[in-house]
């Protein structure tokens, strides 16, 4: 079965969420890339982010994973974003992937937008 380009979701990753990647486990690797085909095929994969702080991931999403052989909570979170966020997304842009326990994964995420919004401040 063949697909247009068209058909196919691009999801890209900011050079420090591959850093994040690239950090884990072998096991947790082979599950990231599992949600990034996940991603191709469906772009609204993760859970929505809502208004809890840090408020500057509102309307990022979030899919939670660990280990094949854990079986309590999920203890990482993979963060990205849909661009553009209404209608149908063109990309899924990945602001970071860690560890859930002291809001790890989401502090970095927000510390990732703050700059990209400063980035394209400066631009403009």
């Amino acid at each position: 079965m063949s697909s247009s380009p068209e058909a196919e979701h691009k999801v890209e990753a900011l050079g420090e969420a591959t850093t994040d990647a690239n950090q884990l486990s072998q096991d947790l690797r082979r599950v990231v890339a599992r949600i990034v085909v996940e991603l191709h095929r469906n772009p609204h994969y993760g859970e929505l982010m809502g208004d809890k702080p840090p408020r500057v991931l509102k309307g990022c999403r979030k899919v939670r994973f660990d280990e094949p052989d854990w079986s309590s909570k999920p203890r990482y979170r993979f963060v990205y974003r849909n661009e553009p966020a209404d209608g149908a997304p063109a990309a899924s842009v990945v602001l970071a992937i860690g560890r859930r326990d002291r809001m790890i994964a989401y502090a970095k995420a927000a510390r990732r937008v703050k700059e990209q919004v400063a980035q394209e401040g400066q631009a403009g």
